[in-house]
């Protein structure tokens, strides 16, 4: 595969795929190895800016003087409400943001990741305890207005993880999938974010923090929910300490982030949303919002569902594209940290 990246259920979309086999590829783009151009374009023979006119993990936003979506400075939007500790987003920054939205309330109970057009991923335990009817939303920045870049979709299908049970851990194995009834439209607000193969994943998480998550949770413990997307950067806590401050067991599917005293953490509205790492501009799903105890407390880390150990399951449920361990290990090794 070009860049192992699933930019998932595509041949839905066009007549032809936009990602082909790796014996397929190379016969179409016959560079074997990136030059240094300092963005995550070529690691093997493909190219993944040019064989998509929306690229998974990339965004149209250039945070310059003005927003290419609003004509007003960017400046406005910092630092209004936030996560807790973080900062508000710029419409279009985070264009992977899905929101799960109660049909009958109108709120939002969950967030989520777009990987295809087809296909959003989540956590299991938001959708254990979601109301009955809701709906999956992309494109999203402010909750209280519209702004003309939200798209409402159906599910037609909820994939929990057939390891997730939560009546003996509602938090262990948790991550979900949604299967759309139509699929997302792509645009400059609403894009994939990629997922790397397992062995890239877990390295990426560690290597290339901290990470950024994101959401419309609460800005602190027991606090309201903010109107707007907000984002933290949080970095990569050792399993040791993770576990050393933790009343709670962590498994190994899970994998803790944040500070041991400074107050910035996801919090309750979070849960099933991102959290992302970037390399050479490219963003890649590591995580999942899954729990913590409280919000940004001393000495409690956030804990998040590890996205490296899921990578097949999310590959077979949506009928990714076929891997090759060949490839795979070409493509760790040509990696540029």
């Amino acid at each position: 595969l070009f860049c192992f990246v699933f930019l998932l259920a595509l041949t839905r979309l066009a007549a032809g795929p936009v990602f082909l086999p790796g014996k397929a590829a190379n016969g179409v783009l016959k560079r074997h190895k990136r030059y240094n151009t300092g963005l995550f374009e070529e690691l093997l023979q493909g190219n993944l800016e040019r064989e998509s006119e929306f690229p998974c993990g990339r965004t149209a936003l250039m945070r310059t003087a003005r927003s290419p979506t609003l004509n007003v400075s960017l400046d406005e939007f910092y630092p209004m409400w936030r996560i807790v500790g973080g900062a508000g987003v710029v419409p279009a920054e985070i264009p992977w943001q899905a929101a799960l939205v109660d049909t009958k309330e109108k709120e939002v109970f969950c967030g989520g990741s777009v990987l295809s057009a087809w296909w959003v991923i989540t956590a299991a335990h938001c959708l254990a305890e979601a109301p009955a009817a809701f709906v999956v939303r992309v494109g999203e920045h402010n909750i209280k207005r519209k702004d003309k870049t939200e798209q409402d979709i159906q599910v037609s299908q909820q994939h929990m993880h057939p390891l997730y049970n939560p009546r003996v851990n509602p938090y262990n194995h948790d991550i979900a999938l949604l299967q759309l009834q139509k699929p997302i439209n792509f645009s400059i607000d609403v894009r994939p974010i990629c997922i790397g193969p397992k062995a890239f994943t877990e390295a990426l998480v560690k290597r290339a923090s901290p990470a950024t998550v994101s959401g419309w949770g609460r800005t602190r413990y027991l606090g309201i929910p903010s109107n707007t997307l907000n984002k933290v950067e949080v970095p990569y806590t050792s399993r040791a300490e993770c576990m050393r401050t933790s009343s709670v067991r962590i498994t190994p599917a899970m994998f803790c982030a944040g500070y041991y005293n400074q107050a910035k953490d996801a919090c309750q509205g979070d849960s099933g949303g991102p959290h992302a790492n970037k390399l050479h501009n490219t963003w890649f799903l590591t995580g999942i919002v899954s729990w913590g105890e409280e919000c940004a407390k001393d000495g409690k880390y956030g804990v998040y569902t590890r996205v490296s150990l899921y990578v097949n399951w999310i590959h077979n449920m949506t009928h990714g594209l076929e891997q090759h361990n060949e490839e795979m290990s070409d493509f760790e090794d040509g990696i540029e940290w």
